[in-house]
């Protein structure tokens, strides 16, 4: 019994010493990472913990009296008071949204891509003319388009050329459309991965090809496009959750004609400071956004194996 106490009581030195050897020695270090480790947990774990306990309360940013389940039952609920037919319909303009912008906006990325990574003459500077665009604050850009497509922006002056003219983002028939095209001047990041993407494809698979008589479309989707797959797997994932959580159209034209750009993220916004100071509700609002991100993430990842190519050897 002696012994063994002795021997745990020296384990525990040895630790306390291993512990001290270690202060000494990396204290320097995490010194230096302080402030990002307190920003971490003041400004994203702090919110993140504090809006799933709002989320079951009525604050309103300065008291709550009521906990439970309330909130929820609100956004789910048909009857006097409830906001399903609300939500619903945010979260169908949101996925409407996602499913024409997200394979839209990975197309043309990739066709742009592909006609980047031609060595010719002056395509660094397409490269960077593609890029730009995406280190301007999406504010912004916002702001900048609603004000080329107002009425009397440059767009409809174009169009005052030939006789035509259009209401553009103040339109209920147009915004949708206007919206859409506004969204692809942001691809130059995805140019980026694409291109990084097509570079590490084996120069030595194309020999092989062009040996044995392959043109350029079975090259294209026999090689490049599988080759690329991983990449494709990481853009999709990334666009999809960039789509539904889509904002900055808040700063350009608010919910849009007749509610048509009701996104699920500005009836969040909305909900919180638009006036009912609903604090609650809006991060039951969030919480349930961030559970069908989730769960359409986990969905892409538990079926990715099936199609995209890691280059193991399966």
């Amino acid at each position: 019994m002696r012994d063994s106490a002795n021997i745990s009581s020296g384990l525990v030195s040895h630790k306390k010493l291993g512990f001290k050897k270690w202060i000494k020695r990396d204290y320097g270090c995490y010194l230096f990472l302080l402030p990002i480790i307190s920003g971490f947990f003041i400004f994203t774990v702090y919110p993140v913990v504090s809006s799933l306990f709002y989320s079951f309360t009525d604050y309103n940013g300065i008291y709550f009296s009521h906990v439970g389940f309330f909130q929820y039952q609100k956004i789910f609920s048909l009857g006097y008071g409830g906001m399903l037919k609300d939500v619903a319909y945010s979260f169908g303009i949101t996925f409407l949204y996602a499913i024409i912008a997200v394979p839209l906006g990975m197309v043309l990325g990739y066709v742009v891509a592909l006609i980047c990574n031609r060595e010719v003459k002056g395509v660094r500077v397409f490269r960077l003319l593609y890029y730009m665009p995406t280190i301007i604050p999406g504010v912004a850009m916002a702001l900048l388009w609603a004000d080329v497509f107002s009425l009397n922006g440059i767009a409809n002056q174009f169009l005052d050329l030939f006789g035509l003219h259009s209401k553009f983002l103040e339109g209920e028939d147009s915004a949708f459309a206007t919206l859409l095209f506004t969204s692809l001047w942001g691809i130059g990041g995805s140019v980026i991965m694409w291109l990084a993407s097509l570079r590490n494809i084996p120069p030595e698979m194309y020999e092989a090809a062009d040996l044995d008589g392959a043109r350029y479309f079975t090259k294209l989707f026999k090689i490049t496009v599988p080759m690329s797959t991983p990449m494709i797997f990481y853009n999709l994932i990334n666009a999809i959750i960039g789509a539904l959580q889509s904002f900055d159209t808040y700063a350009m034209v608010g919910r849009g004609p007749n509610d048509c750009l009701y996104f699920i993220a500005v009836r969040i916004y909305e909900t919180a400071f638009g006036g009912g100071n609903q604090y609650g509700l809006a991060s039951a609002l969030g919480w349930l956004l961030f559970a069908v991100i989730a769960i359409l993430t986990m969905i892409m990842f538990f079926t990715n194996k099936s199609w995209v190519n890691y280059g193991d050897g399966e």
